[in-house]
């Protein structure tokens, strides 16, 4: 028997890791994102498993230990079934933050599982329906290709109003219009429009507390994964900061007794640019594959 946790975890927010919706082939899916939306980051999952850098961690089954249970429970097939996943802010904190996922599952077995929590509570919404396990969040279906899920009943009655036509998305908004920056191959992508918004653990962070938004991409060109973030700062002065901050960090790393960790750190450049710190990083996939591969940091690199 599931803890109650864990079934909506395990029946919704992984059954959102399996949804499909033909119109929307892994991209986010702008018709749900509410306007006002803070932040938006995006997994391509159809892109990422065409790289080289997925096919080189698959081999080590990677992503076999790590699907294990929603093989078992929901005979989902992670790398085949999800489309993409998109994660969105409507508000400052955790609990307003909406998860979305495309791909392919079966609805009818996922509400069997919901059936098996005690505290189960199906709550109609306009033409939805929202489902609730007590207090650990709420999740909807706003279609057969579709699942949404949020800790905030607020967030998420927004969400299915917006899917439902009934307020006005975020494809007007500059948090959008940003998003136009990612290039067409990459397979992750973020873009914050107000870092007064995330989550407290990167608000308290020495690096981003004087920071006004960021951006973040990662693509594969050729065999070599390519990286590039960029975090504006409130102030020249702040900028070049938090550039030391970073380059400190390097040094640090190229003290370590890791070497496939400094060779990686050979692929990173800091660049300044008035408001802006750009971090590009580019590497063969198959040394980022195996550092990730390894699960294992520097001895000493936060010590």
């Amino acid at each position: 028997m599931f803890k109650k946790a864990t079934l909506l975890v395990v029946a919704l927010a992984a059954a959102a890791l399996s949804l499909v919706l033909p119109a929307w082939p892994g991209t986010v899916p702008a018709s749900i994102v509410p306007d006002g939306a803070r932040w938006v980051a995006h997994l391509d999952m159809e892109k990422f498993v065409a790289t080289k850098l997925y096919e080189y961690m698959d081999k080590g089954d990677r992503f076999v230990v790590k699907s294990r249970d929603l093989t078992r429970w929901l005979k989902l097939d992670v790398p085949k079934d999800i489309a993409g996943l998109t994660v969105f802010g409507l508000g400052a904190g955790e609990k307003q933050a909406v998860f979305a996922v495309a791909g392919k599952f079966d609805k009818q077995r996922l509400l069997t599982l919901l059936e098996l929590a005690e505290d189960r509570q199906e709550i109609p919404y306009g033409g939805f329906t929202m489902y609730s396990t007590g207090d650990d969040g709420f999740g909807a279906f706003v279609n057969d290709g579709l699942i949404v899920f949020s800790e905030s009943r607020e967030a998420l009655e927004k969400v299915l109003d917006t899917a439902a036509g009934k307020a006005k998305n975020f494809t007007g908004s500059k948090l959008s219009a940003s998003l136009k920056e990612v290039p067409s191959g990459a397979f992750i992508s973020a873009v914050v429009e107000d870092m007064s918004n995330v989550v407290s653990e990167v608000r308290k962070s020495r690096l981003f507390e004087k920071a006004s938004g960021m951006f973040f991409m990662a693509q594969e060109i050729g065999d070599n994964i390519q990286l590039r973030a960029q975090v504006t700062a409130d102030s020249p002065e702040n900028a070049a900061n938090m550039a030391d901050i970073v380059q400190g960090f390097i040094a640090l790393g190229r003290m370590s007794d890791e070497a496939r960790f400094t060779s990686l750190l050979d692929g990173l450049r800091v660049k300044l640019d008035g408001k802006a710190v750009r971090l590009e990083f580019e590497r063969p996939s198959r040394e980022v594959a195996d550092m990730i591969s390894s699960g294992r940091m520097p001895h000493g690199f936060f010590d």
